[in-house]
């Protein structure tokens, strides 16, 4: 809004002036750089994914509130950063559940137990000392076995077993 000759508030330096309203004057800004009157360019590259746009809301007994205030404040973080970090664990969490890992690794170990087992089967009569190896080598792969099915799984390649599982 200009007021006399001079624009308001525009980051031009200068004295304050009394504009011609009896009690008003036109105010001059420390900022060295001029506040530019022209929106800054949005790239087009931009999506509303890269930034918060959707709002939510909640309601909260005073003791709800109060035990989410607190755990908030203990962290170092502000009720709603803390809130969006919770329901954001939460969902990577239930996202993650969807396989037990230890469960895996005792089914990739009976796997590895049975591949082998019909393997040695067919070349002849099984030892007592082939089975406790072949069980030995089985509990020794399960974990590594399980973690290379969840990478697979997670990285969307589907749910199929890792190449090469003996």
């Amino acid at each position: 809004m200009l007021y006399g000759n001079r624009p308001q508030s525009l980051g031009i330096k200068g004295n304050a002036s009394p504009s011609p309203r009896r009690g008003h004057f036109a105010v001059a800004t420390a900022d060295p750089k001029p506040t530019s009157l022209i929106p800054p360019a949005i790239s087009p590259g931009r999506e509303s994914e890269n930034y918060r746009v959707k709002q939510t809301g909640t309601r909260l007994t005073e003791a709800e509130f109060a035990e989410v205030e607190a755990a908030a404040t203990r962290e170092g973080m502000s009720v709603s950063a803390w809130i969006r970090e919770a329901i954001l664990a939460r969902l990577s969490a239930a996202q993650g559940a969807i396989t037990d890992p230890i469960l895996l690794a005792e089914l990739m170990a009976i796997r590895a137990l049975i591949l082998n087992l019909f393997a040695a089967a067919s070349k002849g009569p099984l030892t007592d000392e082939s089975l406790r190896k072949m069980q030995a080598y089985a509990d020794s792969v399960k974990q590594q076995k399980a973690d290379e099915f969840l990478t697979k799984l997670r990285a969307g390649s589907g749910a199929k077993p890792p190449k090469g599982t003996p």
